[in-house]
């Protein structure tokens, strides 16, 4: 897996070449995680980690990297409570255990600020210009989402989060349907045809303050906005960190994270040729951008 950077809105080809090369269709399990936290607060960046397999193979591809990352257990740690030889032996494993397993690990970096400064954005490319508000409550200020209309039971929802949770649920909300987006044009054939329906199943991290809070509904009801290509199912684990597929989303997004921070720490991009895995980062920073597939 050669390291080459890539425009954005051309990753669909990369991703019809490795679908069309290992078989994919349309029906993916997906795992997913964010370092250090969901929420605006003061941090230098931000990464979300999102990786898919059809058939949970990212199981076995954390379990790989965990025999040689920990070799003592044999399971992964969680990133923030792991020593610097964990996360070296880590990093050193992560790409020649991906080139033998079918996962594909899509992540974004981005600067705090510059979340800050794409609020807008996000909020007009998700559609919900008018249905995104701010106000004051006593000596806090919140952001009301919605009304959002249920499309079975046609009832309306409102979902009121903290200023500083509301623009890390658009960031990744965003960065979700617009993979997703790009994946579904990987699908489609050069021709037009083939396609149907992209569906991910989300198993990920327990949300922030836990099931039914309104960072939990904020995000059902951004994924679950209607959309022609296929849906994205949320779910969670009940307990954070505890399962393999759980704890390799929470490790990339850790080491991807620190390498942003600590640009000479790591290196990021090196696997072998023919690779039944994919690796896609963002990097957003002010003022430039940049894509790294491999």
């Amino acid at each position: 897996m050669s390291a080459q950077y890539v425009q954005p809105s051309d990753l669909h080809l990369i991703i019809r070449q490795h679908m069309a090369a290992h078989g994919h269709d349309g029906l993916f399990m997906a795992s997913l995680d964010h370092s250090p936290t969901e929420q605006l607060a003061g941090a230098d960046w931000h990464t979300t980690a999102l990786i898919l397999s059809a058939g949970m193979e990212h199981a076995g591809l954390a379990n790989a990297i965990a025999r040689v990352a920990n070799p003592r257990t044999k399971m992964l740690a969680k990133w923030s409570r792991s020593n610097r030889h964990y996360r070296r032996r880590f990093c050193d494993s992560f790409f020649s255990a991906l080139a033998e397993h079918r996962a594909l690990v899509f992540a974004i970096s981005a600067e705090e600020k510059t979340i800050s400064a794409a609020e807008a954005h996000f909020i007009e490319q998700l559609g919900a210009t008018h249905h995104y508000n701010r106000r004051v409550s006593g000596e806090r200020e919140r952001v009301a989402l919605g009304p959002f209309i249920n499309a079975e039971t046609r009832e309306t929802h409102v979902v009121e989060l903290p200023s500083n949770q509301a623009p890390m649920a658009l960031f990744i909300a965003h960065f979700l349907r617009r993979i997703h987006q790009q994946m579904y044009a990987g699908l489609v054939a050069p021709d037009g045809s083939g396609g149907g329906m992209l569906t991910w199943n989300f198993l990920a991290d327990k949300p922030p303050g836990g099931a039914e809070k309104p960072f939990d509904q904020a995000l059902t009801m951004l994924l679950g906005l209607e959309d022609w290509r296929g849906s994205l199912r949320w779910g969670y684990f009940l307990c954070s960190d505890q399962v393999e597929t759980d704890l390799l989303a929470d490790n990339v997004a850790g080491l991807l994270n620190e390498a942003m921070r600590y640009p000479n720490r790591y290196f990021i991009g090196n696997a072998p040729s023919n690779s039944a895995g994919l690796f896609y980062w963002e990097r957003w920073g002010m003022p430039a951008a940049s894509s790294l597939i491999a």
